[in-house]
């Protein structure tokens, strides 16, 4: 027996005589559209994963800025959080590094929507935010026209329309990411008790689908029922290392802001803080370590998904694009003046 390693560091034992022993290929070049950043220099990023950010940064930003304007035009008085530029990129080009330009930049101004939506919906008492979730998750999909009185739920009404024009085989699966996380979203109030079963709330909680759903749009991929089925596992650990890792950074911010018993944000530190008993920073230390625990997990499972796959180029650039999108998440997180004091 010989030991071959495979992308990513994995060892993989093999009978060195096999005839049938079929060696992996390498990833997919880097694409030009996007340009490595160098992450030593930032001891806060955790991220084992590369990290790169789009060369049309500043077009993909403008997306950010739409959505941001028309924001407050909509709702004046409401105080906005800084939204996803960052200092070496915009959040959405730190994720999506090698995607289609245009595409990027409406799934930018989308997402930032939600963004700025979110910042609204803090000072909406529960029972009225889920009527407004309704009301904007029909918007998105085109169920019904937004009603005059609701005006956010009206900045949503054409993405639907956009996101077909540009690509009709794709948008379904975005748009039905959309309406599931909008479903979803405040639906649970009471805090879970233990890390475990909150994780799994924060995938869906986090938006990983809608992450997902978006990555694979703007990167034209389209995986089919079989491919999906099989990357569920990769899907669901990568949507942990999300969740977990906006959670340590954002903490940065939420640690100062008042949450009672009933209140509707989340964040794993607390949570920790419960369940094993410990201090803010050994809580914090803790979560970092499962973060990476949980990187480790996809890059095991993204090198199974390809073996399976006989290292397809479509499942190659999908493992690929997850671990960009998680490290460009992580690095962003990081450094970003959403979450830091730059």
């Amino acid at each position: 027996m010989t030991q071959l390693t495979l992308t990513g560091g994995l060892l993989l034992q093999a009978d060195k005589h096999s005839s049938l022993l079929k060696l992996p290929r390498p990833l997919l070049k880097r694409k030009p559209s996007s340009r490595k950043v160098k992450t030593s220099s930032h001891p806060q990023s955790i991220t084992t994963f590369p990290v790169r950010v789009h060369k049309e940064d500043d077009r993909i930003n403008q997306g950010a800025l739409n959505a941001r304007k028309n924001f407050v035009d909509v709702a004046r008085k409401t105080e906005f959080r800084s939204h996803s530029a960052g200092p070496y990129g915009n959040f959405f080009a730190t994720c999506w590094p090698n995607g289609k330009t245009e595409r990027v930049k409406l799934a930018t101004e989308i997402i930032e929507s939600l963004w700025l939506y979110d910042d609204v919906m803090e000072d909406v008492d529960h029972a009225g935010a889920v009527k407004v979730h309704a009301s904007v998750r029909d918007s998105l999909i085109g169920a019904e026209k937004p009603s005059k009185k609701n005006m956010i739920a009206t900045l949503f009404k054409d993405f639907g329309a956009r996101l077909n024009h540009m690509d009709k085989q794709g948008a379904p699966r975005v748009l039905a990411s959309l309406k599931a996380y909008l479903d979803n979203y405040d639906s649970q109030k009471t805090p879970f008790n233990t890390i475990q079963k909150y994780t799994e709330y924060r995938v869906l909680n986090v938006g990983y689908g809608i992450m997902d759903s978006f990555m694979q749009w703007t990167m034209g991929i389209h995986l089919n029922e079989a491919e999906t089925d099989e990357a569920h596992n990769f899907y669901m650990s990568a949507g942990r290392v999300m969740g977990l890792t906006n959670d340590l950074y954002s903490w940065n911010v939420e640690r100062t802001e008042a949450v009672d018993s009933e209140d509707r944000k989340w964040n794993a530190v607390p949570v920790i803080m419960q369940q094993y008993d410990l201090n803010e920073e050994d809580a914090s230390v803790f979560l970092r370590g499962l973060i990476v625990h949980h990187e480790q997990t996809t890059r095991e499972l993204g090198q199974v998904l390809l073996r399976r796959f006989g290292y397809s180029h479509r499942m190659t650039q999908y493992v690929e694009s997850v671990g960009l999108m998680l490290g460009g998440n992580c690095f962003w997180s990081a450094t970003c003046p959403r979450y830091n004091s730059i």
